[in-house]
């Protein structure tokens, strides 16, 4: 499984050294009013999808990472910050094994925690939300 985050249609790439443990919720807007006799249930909106992230960033090269990270914890930590920063919407695209796209999402970054290791290593959560962009005359995903 490979999970890759970008910025700005790709201009900056970062594929995650390993495959972190990773939830989806998709929630439904709901709602049940109460009637005379019954209650009754309303089907709401698609509410957006979150998902958070929970692995480590190694400071050394393992055998099972992906030949594409980077084995400097501090760059992953700046790309993050630095989204947060510039308050822009990152892309996650995650793949499967077969190379068959899972999920590819733009999301904001809501809450990145992060804890250092004394071996360098730097472990990490990481929670986003969905991001739709709008644009005039409509929406896209």
């Amino acid at each position: 499984m490979e999970i890759v985050f970008s910025i700005n249609n790709n201009a900056e790439i970062m594929v995650m050294p390993t495959a972190p443990e990773f939830e989806i919720a998709e929630a439904q807007g709901n709602d049940t009013f109460q009637g005379l006799t019954v209650n009754i249930r309303m089907i709401g909106n698609k509410e957006l999808r979150t998902m958070s992230l929970s692995s480590f960033f190694p400071s050394k090269r393992y055998p099972w990472m992906s030949p594409y990270a980077d084995v400097n914890p501090q760059a992953y930590i700046d790309f993050f910050k630095s989204i947060k920063t510039q308050r822009i919407p990152a892309r996650i695209v995650i793949s499967d094994n077969n190379d068959r796209e899972v999920l590819n999402m733009a999301v904001s970054i809501d809450n990145f925690t992060y804890k250092y290791r004394k071996n360098g290593d730097v472990d990490y959560t990481l929670d986003t939300t969905e991001y739709v962009f709008v644009k005039s005359g409509g929406i896209n995903g």
